[in-house]
């Protein structure tokens, strides 16, 4: 199971242009919470980055990532490399130790199929578009329908 669940009532837009939005986001794997449970960062940048590295998969990269931008956590999805898996990407939740001698920590790991990313994309790209429509901030519209082209 993966999931990317933005809690939409948490969500405070503090500009338009430059885009910035604040709240709060967490992606879900195989009962695995990333980087928090309750966690506040920029998630129309993580959803953004989560559908550029599903093209980057789907285009044959066999690694992309998925950037968190307050702190040091980045998802890591890597195609699996093992015959009949071809379907199956490994994601990873990382906290970056900021040095060359000391990589990356895994805190979060396991196989998951790529078409359950893609759909938990698709879905919140729609609960976003919902919120949007409703919160009353349209300049943010145009934005979000690129964004969900998955």
């Amino acid at each position: 199971m993966f999931a990317i669940e933005i809690d939409v009532d948490s969500l405070k837009v503090d500009s338009v242009d430059p885009v910035f939005v604040a709240g709060k986001v967490r992606v879900v794997w195989n009962g695995q919470d990333f980087p928090h449970a309750v966690w506040t960062d920029a998630p129309l940048s993580v959803i953004g980055s989560l559908g550029t590295a599903i093209e980057h998969i789907r285009g044959g990269r066999t690694e992309a990532d998925v950037y968190f931008f307050e702190g040091p956590y980045f998802v890591k999805l890597s195609a699996a490399d093992s015959p009949g898996t071809e379907d199956t990407v490994r994601v990873t939740g990382l906290r970056d130790r900021g040095s060359e001698e000391d990589p990356a920590e895994i805190v979060a790991d396991g196989f998951v199929p790529l078409r359950e990313v893609e759909e938990a994309h698709r879905r919140t790209m729609k609960r976003l578009i919902a919120w949007c429509e409703r919160s009353g901030d349209p300049g943010l519209l145009p934005l979000l329908r690129r964004m969900n082209r998955l």
